[in-house]
């Protein structure tokens, strides 16, 4: 074969490829009949069809065809939900894979980790980004401000700390975060000049910033110092008009975290006859159980624990009413011991948020529409819709008649693909 037909062969055998990897590429999944509820408030839509391609959707709507070849899958009977975001949870250490997947296999299809990843998160970030999805995407602070010991009290100054800002804003942060919490009187807190010096250098690099709170007048200091978002919501006191106005005023987003606040006292908020609880737990936090509810009940922090439990239900519902956007998070993960369950808590957190005053159209707008625009990715993630990812949930049940039938998903589908 002379150089010409060799030439010739090799492009022929090129075209071949990329025809076959374009087929591969172009796979198209189908989701007919189900009803829809998007995330953005709107009334559900019934007898509706989703095409699904290379991770997003491309078309959705009651009069769409179904493409030549695409793979239909019927849904008659069955609710379509966006995926959860969870707004504030903890995913560390490793293996991180692991608890990237018991996060979706619960429904939870983007995560956020909110105290401190190693370096290895940018390529691990940009993995997933280009497909490369075994569990929920992760969203990371890199690092948080705290005073707690071992846990950033390296960086004193508010001159080192723009320093770390730089860092961690050029490797992989997605926001930068400061941690106001004086645990009872027990540690000292980051001072004014501290957390105003980090969220300037935040806004250098345009970073979206949040605050760990417990307290109004933490609150309010942060809110002065132009942060984003406040994570936890206030527990120490009703939160009071004139606060409310300024958070809605300023775009500020609350995170309540319902869930944490009723594992203080309560180990997850799930109990050992509950099946969807016990499949969250490691065999050795399901061994510790007994023990660890019976801890609980002789902790003499416990009625402080319930408090602020109910204090969060009661601001919650006053955030609401005055139209401060609602952050969806939970504080999932974290230290085992702890039991706050990564997934499950997600849920629980539902369950809650319906207690504490919301209607299951709002829950379910929080941890989709709300979420997805507080953190800045509503461009491509949060509420169904054309062009957006395909991160979803197939329920049996609907929602909107009660929040626990979010519990009922059979299928979670993450970048157009069914999670297994």
């Amino acid at each position: 074969m002379n150089g010409l037909h060799l030439r010739a062969a090799s492009l022929i055998a090129l075209a071949a490829t990329v025809l076959l990897v374009g087929s591969a590429a172009a796979q198209v999944t189908v989701l007919r009949g189900a009803t829809l509820i998007d995330g953005s408030g709107a009334a559900p839509q019934s007898n509706v069809t989703i095409v699904m391609e290379n991770g997003r959707i491309r078309d959705l709507g009651t009069g769409v065809a179904v493409p030549a070849g695409a793979t239909v899958i019927e849904l008659a009977g069955k609710v379509v939900v966006p995926g959860i975001i969870n707004g504030h949870g903890h995913v560390g250490p490793a293996p991180r894979d692991r608890q990237l997947r018991q996060y979706a296999l619960y429904g939870v299809t983007t995560t956020t980790s909110m105290a401190a990843d190693p370096d290895d998160i940018v390529e691990f970030k940009a993995k997933q980004k280009a497909g490369d999805l075994r569990g929920a995407r992760i969203l990371t602070v890199r690092y948080r401000f705290t005073t707690l010991p071992g846990n950033g009290s390296d960086y004193k100054t508010p001159e080192a700390a723009r320093q770390h800002v730089d860092e961690i804003a050029t490797r992989g942060a997605d926001f930068i975060k400061v941690w106001l919490d004086p645990q009872g009187g027990r540690i000292p807190k980051l001072s004014r000049e501290f957390v105003a010096a980090v969220l300037d250098q935040a806004r250098k690099h345009r970073k979206l910033t949040m605050a760990h709170v417990v307290e109004l007048a933490d609150a309010r200091m942060a809110v002065d110092e132009g942060v984003n978002m406040l994570m936890h919501n206030v527990r120490d006191q009703d939160i009071p008009a004139d606060f409310l106005a300024t958070l809605k005023a300023r775009n500020v987003s609350v995170t309540s975290t319902l869930a944490r606040e009723e594992g203080m006292f309560r180990a997850g908020g799930g109990t050992a006859d509950d099946p969807f609880f016990i499949k969250g737990l490691t065999p050795e936090q399901l061994a510790g159980l007994d023990k660890k509810l019976d801890t609980l009940t002789k902790d003499p922090e416990r009625a402080a624990s319930m408090r602020a439990f109910e204090q969060d239900k009661v601001n919650v519902k006053r955030l609401s009413d005055a139209g401060v956007r609602l952050g969806f998070g939970t504080d999932s993960g974290g230290a085992s011991e702890r039991y706050f369950i990564q997934g499950f808590f997600e849920h629980r957190q539902m369950e809650l948020l319906v207690q504490a005053g919301l209607t299951p159209m709002q829950v379910i707008q929080s941890f989709s529409k709300n979420n997805s625009e507080m953190f800045g990715i509503d461009k491509d993630f949060g509420t169904l819709a054309k062009g957006k990812a395909a991160d979803l949930l197939v329920l049996t049940r609907n929602p909107l008649d009660d929040i626990a039938n979010m519990r009922t998903f059979e299928a979670v589908y993450l970048g157009g693909k069914k999670f297994e």
